[in-house]
């Protein structure tokens, strides 16, 4: 009995010397494996606009010269391009290497007369102002990229012995003034308009509304900026990007009182015109007019 007994306790011993084993086994592969790790979360993008290649100062943007880039928000310059449209034919103020970051600094805007107009001009031009006197600048036709030509009417002193001075019955002929009319310049482009935007007029039964509240309605409801009506633009000052030197010969036709109006080219008209000027005796010629004095 006793010895039955002892057998059946060696048999308990096994098993739980067994148990204990694997027990010990799952503790120790349990706490070797690595813990479940949890799905990483992608980090935040924004699309920013990078030139494709390396740009000079003063270049014009193009479709092929930028692309979109996807980088991390925390990457992203705050006044960095999100879109292409936003560098689109707009020019460089500065050197930008291939896959540069665009930021609105490095670009200029044509239509900023006050602050970017002269990084459109060549190093060999000068920004003339020239007064929008001309019936052309005044109906408001003029626009930034029109190629135009320049012509001038001023009187000059004929001097005695030249071509229709000489007097009657062999007396001598007296200085006078004759009026020239001539190309001054041509293949000109005009590199901005500015004008004046006269204040929309107030109708008398808006005037008595906003008088008894005590304030103006665009005050109370905000408006967003009419587009201005045509009788409203008042041109100014056309803006021309000329040679030192042609500017020079428009600013001495000016200030000599000469009349001076504008005429609009086609804008693919590149050939130079071969014209006489015109005074008395061209038209006498051309026209076979009998001219008494």
């Amino acid at each position: 009995m006793s010895r039955r007994t002892g057998m059946i306790i060696a048999v308990v011993g096994v098993v739980a010397v067994a148990a204990g084993v694997l027990l010990i086994s799952t503790i120790l592969r349990q706490s070797v494996s690595p813990l479940p790790q949890a799905t990483p979360v992608p980090p935040r993008t924004e699309p920013v606009v990078v030139v494709t290649h390396d740009i000079p100062i003063r270049a014009l943007l193009r479709a092929q010269d930028l692309t979109l880039v996807e980088v991390p928000v925390e990457f992203a310059p705050p006044n960095a391009l999100n879109e292409i449209s936003e560098a689109l034919d707009r020019i460089t103020k500065i050197p930008l290497v291939a896959g540069e970051i665009i930021m609105e600094h490095h670009l200029v805007d044509p239509t900023n007369i006050k602050d970017d107009l002269a990084f459109v001009i060549g190093d060999d031009q000068v920004l003339m102002a020239f007064p929008a006197t001309d019936l052309m600048s005044q109906i408001d036709l003029l626009q930034p990229g029109d190629i135009v030509d320049i012509l001038v009417s001023i009187e000059q002193p004929v001097l005695p012995g030249q071509a229709g001075t000489s007097g009657m019955f062999g007396e001598e002929a007296e200085e006078e003034d004759e009026l020239f009319t001539f190309s001054a310049l041509q293949r000109v482009e005009i590199s901005a308009v500015v004008v004046e935007i006269k204040p929309a007029r107030q109708t008398t039964s808006t005037t008595s509304r906003t008088e008894s509240v005590g304030f103006t309605e665009a005050e109370a409801t905000p408006q967003p900026t009419p587009t201005p009506h045509p009788s409203d633009i008042e041109p100014q000052a056309i803006l021309l990007a000329l040679s030192p030197q042609n500017a020079l010969v428009l600013k001495h036709l000016k200030d000599a009182g000469g009349v001076i109006d504008i005429v609009i080219r086609a804008p693919t008209s590149e050939m130079l015109f071969e014209l006489n000027p015109v005074m008395s005796e061209y038209l006498k010629d051309r026209y076979e007019l009998v001219i008494s004095r």
